[in-house]
């Protein structure tokens, strides 16, 4: 099958899935938790893959440890956030800009931009707690000049949320919520009735 012939969604799958899968093999290797907070950071800031799709099975198979991956998973994510807000601060004509025109983020970019000014706060919160990109959240408030301190605290709110509220997920349902996150089924027990 020539390159041609192969469906441009399916070429953005595999691509997709080769992603997740270094991020992955990053967050597992010898240095689990640094490996994570790298691929958190990514995630963050360049990268288009939930970080749930990774840390949902290694928090499954160490429970003990899920309230440390949040951990590392939160720092990795506001650090990522921090470097978007301060990049667009600081160089967005000269750095920001090209990366929303490469990723084609104009139209959002001036929608959020507006907003920021209505009531930034719950605009970040809001699109950090939603697998929603939040590279636009954070470039946006950088660019708007939006009190840092309060882009902070909501980016820590949010995220926290999210990571460990996975943390309680995956306690309170084990393997099977990592497989949703994994865009799979969950397996269901082979002596219930379908």
């Amino acid at each position: 099958m020539t390159q041609q012939s192969v469906p441009k969604g399916s070429r953005v799958k595999r691509a997709l899935k080769s992603i997740q899968e270094r991020l992955a093999g990053l967050a597992a290797g010898r240095r689990g938790l640094s490996g994570i907070t790298v691929a958190s950071f990514l995630e963050t800031t360049i990268i288009p893959v939930p970080i749930e799709i990774i840390i949902a099975p290694i928090m499954a198979a160490s429970r003990a440890r899920g309230f440390i991956i949040a951990t590392v998973t939160l720092i990795g994510s506001v650090a990522g956030a921090l470097s978007l807000y301060l990049l667009a601060w600081t160089l967005f004509d000269d750095l920001a800009q090209p990366l929303i025109d490469v990723m084609g983020w104009q139209g959002k970019f001036d929608s959020l931009e507006a907003k920021f000014e209505e009531g930034g706060f719950w605009v970040v919160f809001a699109i950090s707690i939603t697998p929603v990109p939040m590279q636009i959240a954070a470039l946006a408030a950088g660019a708007a000049s939006y009190p840092v301190w309060l882009f902070l605290i909501a980016i820590m709110l949010s995220r926290a949320l999210r990571y460990y509220g996975l943390w309680l997920l995956v306690l309170g349902f084990g393997a099977g919520i990592s497989r949703i996150f994994a865009g799979e089924k969950p397996k269901l027990n082979p002596d219930t009735p379908r």
